[in-house]
């Protein structure tokens, strides 16, 4: 069961991010560095962490406010999460038997999602030493049959590590708006069967989205630079939906689809 915001809390979420751009720090290497590699990423895996697809263990019975239907609602976590995860999984429910794989994983909430609904043929990048230590610790410990390494998205794909598999992003290039045209050409270049990114599509939001994005740095020009290598012919771009459970009221997803033309290696 959900029920409407009021007022006051949608006042609060402004305040918010009011606050955030008071506090607006340009998203380089370095801060990325400090809020996840040494910060966010920076803790032991817990069993009850696995089952959950964005870090919302611990608040389970709890109630929050989040995005659904782009309305902004409050729902209880966990009736919450069950429907989110159902969401995410259906867009994977063609693809059982490829390679999935996926970029910025963070503590691999997503892919141990994937796992416990019978994918095998799971991997997993990031650029957090950190964070690929301790899954790496984690799935042996646990005999959880998942791949990891640490990867750079402003770096190539080196060996094949991409090339004819499912490649999926889920909240991360939203840290890489200052280095956008080259981490979707490294893309590219990696050959993936397709490339699944759920992300913001900044420009078909509204006010309270898109100011969250601004005070923190995140991309404004996803959908725009990938719209842009469409026009070269360098991709074709499949569905760009919203998500019906997209979580965050200020962070709210939506599905892109697409797929490289060329697997050429001197696209620039």
């Amino acid at each position: 069961m959900s029920e409407k915001v009021n007022w006051l809390d949608v006042l609060k979420l402004y305040g918010y991010v009011l606050k955030l751009s008071l506090k607006y720090k340009k998203r380089t290497l370095s801060l990325i560095n400090q809020e996840y590699n040494f910060g966010k990423w920076n803790r032991d895996i817990t069993d009850s962490e696995i089952i959950s697809l964005d870090g919302n263990y611990g608040k389970i019975g709890q109630i929050g406010i989040f995005a659904v239907n782009d309305k902004l609602v409050r729902m209880n976590y966990d009736e919450f999460g069950k429907n989110r995860d159902k969401e995410f999984l259906s867009f994977f429910e063609n693809f059982k038997e490829d390679d999935i794989i996926e970029l910025g994983c963070g503590l691999g909430g997503n892919l141990f999602t994937l796992y416990h609904a019978g994918f095998k043929n799971l991997e997993g990048c990031d650029l957090s030493t950190n964070a690929i230590s301790k899954l790496k610790n984690f799935v042996e410990k646990t005999n959880i049959k998942i791949n990891f390494y640490v990867h750079n998205l402003n770096e190539p794909f080196l060996n094949d590590h991409i090339k004819n598999k499912i490649v999926f992003t889920h909240t991360v290039l939203e840290q890489t708006k200052n280095i956008m045209h080259n981490v979707l050409n490294n893309i590219i270049k990696g050959c993936p069967k397709l490339v699944i990114n759920f992300e913001v599509n900044y420009d078909d939001e509204g006010l309270l989205v898109r100011k969250y994005f601004d005070s923190r740095d995140y991309q404004n020009n996803l959908v725009t630079e990938l719209k842009k290598l469409e026009k070269l012919g360098k991709i074709s771009i499949i569905n760009i939906k919203k998500m019906q459970f997209s979580g965050s009221p200020v962070n709210r997803l939506s599905v892109i689809i697409w797929k490289p033309n060329l697997c050429n290696p001197s696209i620039s």
